[in-house]
């Protein structure tokens, strides 16, 4: 069976729906900035009752798609090992439409 991934460009989307992903066979992964030092606390007790089904990205770069170009690698990543894997990207960027 397929995995399916969600992966959060947490610089510009903060989902509010996330704990409607409890109980479901997903695997979140919010990429966060390195200059980003707060997570909302409803955020992440979401993100504590998935397990290690959800897990926090910080990026150490800084620059103009650094995140981007995290999130296109961890994609790469995925693909190479799960080639049937559903990905899911949230973000307001247009950058990942290729992808």
């Amino acid at each position: 069976m397929a995995e399916t991934y969600i992966l959060i460009d947490f610089e510009n989307v903060q989902p509010k729906n996330l704990p409607q992903l409890r109980g479901r066979p997903v695997r979140l992964k919010i990429f966060v900035g390195s200059q980003q030092a707060k997570v909302p606390f409803d955020l992440a007790q979401t993100v504590q009752a998935l397990g290690e089904r959800a897990e926090y990205v910080q990026i150490a770069g800084t620059g103009r798609n650094a995140l981007d170009l995290h999130i296109a690698y961890y994609v790469g990543r995925l693909v190479a090992k799960q080639p049937d894997a559903q990905i899911y990207i949230l973000s307001k960027d247009r950058d990942y439409d290729i992808l």
